[in-house]
This record gives structure tokens, sequence and C-alpha cells, in this order.
């Protein structure tokens, strides 16, 4: 029996667009590939509307273009739509497959993770305790400088800004004489994230990009700008092992990768670097220690900086990674070997599936044995 798969995307974060893209890019992958060369067969395509968060079924058929979805996701309003726990419910009574293509908030910060967990839907959303601790900056570093030596990855100076302690933190970068970043602690895409290279003269653009994050985020981080080049690698992960996939490089004007650079192709490129670098192998080796230090489940992507020492900072882990087109994941993949059709055969066939722990202990019984 051929594999089935359906896809959940859309969303009410800041990155639904990333997540429209995915999906685009993916369907258009399969529609491109011939009957007999499709590994898997698409069921039910979920969007989740951003207008009012229900869900809208787009079943998928043989005479589906990508004209014809563009054209359901213009005019959801006119459809029928559930609630995500409705659908959820429907996804687990016909046993679906599911791949999470949501981005950004709720979909890859433990939200969507837990709902899918407590309804036992098999997919790609893994465990809600990792989603949760990637999606926050400051603690996903935390946790990398924990695990892994200074002399191997470092992690740039931060400090944790909340609405509470604004004040004392402007404070601080009054006395400032390096270059810092400041940027949400959770949201991606590098949204409202902007470079100061005087932050001491800056206190008052800083103090209302702080309160523009926070109608959005509820902690922004300042953070050391490491001068130097920005790298990313992704990870596949397998139920017997991690594959590191080749290294992407970004390069944009002022050594700086903001939102405005890394989605425009004029002022930001990508590019995969050649695999006989010192650099290519040493970031490999980092991405591959974090993945094995955690229960990632599918894949994951982990964002680096290297100073002209050389030096490697780590930035941070994004979850879920982006495969559309152009994207560094679909890049990595091309120089692999591999499509985003490709990944999802494999991921369908090859990773551990993620299984909810039982809570309740029998104590006694436990102690006895």
């Amino acid at each position: 029996m051929a594999l089935e798969v359906s896809f959940l995307f859309g969303g009410i974060s800041t990155e639904y667009d990333g997540s429209i893209t995915s999906l685009i890019n993916v369907i258009s992958s399969y529609l491109a590939l011939s009957d007999e060369k499709r590994p898997f067969a698409v069921k039910h395509l979920y969007h989740i509307s951003r207008n009012d968060g229900l869900v809208r079924t787009i079943p998928f058929c043989s005479v589906l273009t990508i004209e014809k979805l563009q054209a359901y996701l213009s005019d959801t309003s006119t459809l029928p739509g559930d609630t995500l726990l409705t659908t959820f419910d429907s996804i687990k009574s016909r046993d679906e497959y599911v791949v999470n293509l949501l981005h950004g908030q709720f979909g890859e910060d433990g939200g969507v993770q837990t709902l899918a967990a407590l309804a036992g839907l098999r997919g790609t959303f893994g465990d809600p305790h990792v989603a949760s601790l990637t999606m926050n900056k400051y603690a996903m570093s935390a946790f990398v400088s924990s695990v892994l030596p200074a002399e191997l990855v470092r992690v740039p100076e931060t400090t944790l800004v909340t609405p509470a302690n604004v004040a004392d933190s402007l404070e601080i970068v009054k006395s400032l004489r390096h270059s810092i970043v400041v940027k949400p602690n959770s949201l991606g895409s590098s949204l409202f994230a902007k470079l100061f290279h005087e932050p001491s003269n800056s206190k008052t653009e800083i103090e209302a990009l702080l309160h523009t994050i926070f109608a959005h985020d509820k902690a922004a981080l300042i953070q050391e700008f490491i001068p130097g080049d920005e790298y990313t690698c992704g990870c596949i992960i397998g139920s017997r092992m991690i594959t590191t996939l080749p290294i992407v490089k970004l390069e944009a004007d002022m050594q700086f990768c903001g939102r405005d650079q890394k989605y425009s192709s004029r002022i930001a490129k990508k590019k995969v670097i050649s695999d006989n670098s010192d650099i290519f192998f040493r970031l490999q080796s980092i991405a591959q220690k974090i993945a094995s230090s955690l229960d990632f489940y599918n894949m994951v992507r982990f964002d680096f900086r290297v100073c002209k020492e050389s030096n490697i900072w780590f930035l941070e882990c994004n979850y879920i990674p982006g495969l559309a087109e152009g994207s560094s994941f679909e890049k990595m993949l091309h120089r692999h070997g591999m499509t985003v059709i490709d990944l999802i055969a494999r991921v369908m066939a090859d990773s551990n599936p993620y299984r909810k722990p039982g809570h309740y202990i029998e104590y006694e019984r436990v102690n006895e044995s």
C-alpha cells in the first residue's frame, strides 16, 4: 500500500507567508513528478486561516494545480471551517500521517506539538518540550553553552529584556561601546532584528523597537554583535543516525542578516560552501553534537557566525526549517542530492515516531519489581 501524507500549513503567526511558500514549493515539486515517480500519495491539505484561525480542508486530487490552490487560499472565507481540535479528531479517526509546515509561534513553539501529542497524531510534530526550548533563543543558547565547551562553540553575550526591566536594560545599553543586535526572543524569520553600531547614541530608537517587539513577543534580546560571516547547517534525524547536510553561507551587506537581508535576493545571497574547508567540517560537527543532545525528530537547522579569528558562535535553532524554493534548507538538500519530496519520503520511512510518555506511575508496583 502506498504511503499517504497530509499537510498542515498556514497558521496565525507572523510567519504565515513562510508556511504558504513552503507548502507551495512542496506541492509544485510533487506535481512536477510523474505518477510512477511519486514516493507517496497526498491525501489532504489542511489550511489554518490567519483571519479566523479555522481550518479549511483542501482535498488533493489529480486536477489540482498551483493556480487552483492559490485561488483556494485567497478566498477561504467562502469555505466552511472547523476548529483545529475538531480537525485533529478527524485526522486521528483516519489515522493520517501529517507533515507540519506551520512556522513560528504555535507552529513550532510547542503549541501545536502538544495538541498533536494529546490527540495521538502521527506525523512530523515531534516533542513539545524540545520545540518550546528551541523557539526560546535565550534558553536554547544557554543550553548549547552548557553542553558544549567554549573552545568548540561560543554564545554571544546576551541580555534578556522584558517589559518589566526595560529601564534597567536601557541603562546597560548607554554604557556599551560595541555593536549590538536587538531582536525578539521567540519570533522567527529575523523579524524586527536590527543592528546598532552605536547603541549608546540610539537609546530612543532601541526603546521604540523594544516596545514594537513586545506587541508580538513576551521578551526581547540585546545581543553582542559578532562581526564575521553567517552560516547555517541542517540535519535530517533518522531512526538510527543523524545526517548533517552541506553548509550554506549567507552573504549580506554590513555582515548582518536581518529580515530585509535574508528575504531579498538583491541584498543577501545563499551559497553552499565547499566541503573541503576546515569551517565546513567544524560546523557540521557542532551541528551533529547539538542535534544529538536533544530529542529532535525529522529535521532541524542551526545558525552560526564565524569571526575572523575562526571562532564559531551559536545563534539559534530552527525547529521546522522552511522548505520554500531557494531556502537555505532546500539548497542543502539539493547539494546532498535530495529534493523536498525525497526529504518527506525519507522522514516518513525512517524517523522515530514521537510517543507521548505516560504520566501516571504506579509507584508501589514499580518499586516492588
